[in-house]
């Protein structure tokens, strides 16, 4: 898939650090090779589909993580109704392409940030699911957008109805999110390591558990970092990064509670 002339895009910036290896796939899979296209498909269908991806992708995430439109699975349709299709894309045959891209993205990513969700807050995340959901939204990506870069402005998409959030908002709040599991996995093996150690010094193995205190100060203090930089996602991420950063915040004071139960 070709294109005579291509507006300036930047759909891939700011994921840097994020720690979840499905994240980095699914925003590295929106410049993937090109795949060859059945002829009754227009490029501007396509275009419009790949434009409309990420958009309903992070749109559905940030749904999933906060538990709402979980029926999105069966009828992704409705965000149809909550995001408006971009003033920029005048053809028809785009325009039905957005829509097409933004359903499926929805649907995908409403799965995924719900299982996000559960790994900012479970002892044990199922990331395996996470990254099948991830795959799934890469291989759909890859296909409608080939080697395009979707053309969109962070700054002036809007994510809902009212134009309150941007596609640049809720990608800071996915930012904040990737830094709640975070946190969530250094506090469970914090927790681990604090019993682990307990049970050493039971036994008598005090070298052991020296050892055990002393990698779960480690965990502590990371879990601290990574919920501060969740909250240095409040601002741009506004409210759609609260949950994250209060799942964030709880997680840190877990491990520091393990780690000061157990005399530090």
């Amino acid at each position: 898939m070709t294109r005579q002339s291509e507006r300036a895009a930047t759909i891939i910036r700011g994921m840097g650090t994020a720690s979840l290896g499905a994240i980095v796939l699914l925003c590295a899979s929106i410049v993937g090779t090109a795949v060859a296209l059945a002829d009754r498909d227009s490029p501007q269908f396509h275009r419009g589909a790949c434009e409309g991806s990420y958009p309903g992708w992070l749109r559905g995430v940030v749904d999933g993580y906060h538990d709402l439109s979980l029926n999105a699975v069966n009828d992704p349709s409705i965000v149809l109704r909550v995001v408006p299709t971009p003033e920029e894309l005048t053809s028809a045959d785009e325009r039905l392409g957005y829509g097409e891209g933004l359903q499926e993205g929805f649907r995908l990513g409403v799965s995924y940030g719900a299982e996000m969700g559960k790994a900012a807050r479970a002892s044990e995340p199922d990331l395996e699911t996470m990254q099948q959901y991830a795959t799934k939204f890469s291989a759909f990506a890859k296909l409608h957008c080939g080697d395009l870069i979707p053309a969109l402005n962070w700054d002036t998409t809007f994510m809902n109805t009212a134009r309150t959030a941007t596609l640049a908002g809720l990608h800071e709040a996915l930012l904040a999110m990737v830094q709640a599991v975070g946190t969530n996995q250094q506090a469970a093996a914090t927790e681990k390591l604090i019993r682990q150690g307990q049970e050493a010094e039971a036994r008598g193995e005090h070298e052991t558990a020296a050892r055990y205190r002393e990698t779960a100060q480690y965990t502590a203090q990371m879990a601290a970092e990574l919920a501060q930089l969740a909250r240095s996602h409040a601002a741009a991420g506004r409210e759609e990064a609260v949950q994250a950063i209060i799942d964030a915040e709880a997680a840190a004071e877990r491990a520091k509670k393990a780690l000061d139960g157990a005399g530090r």
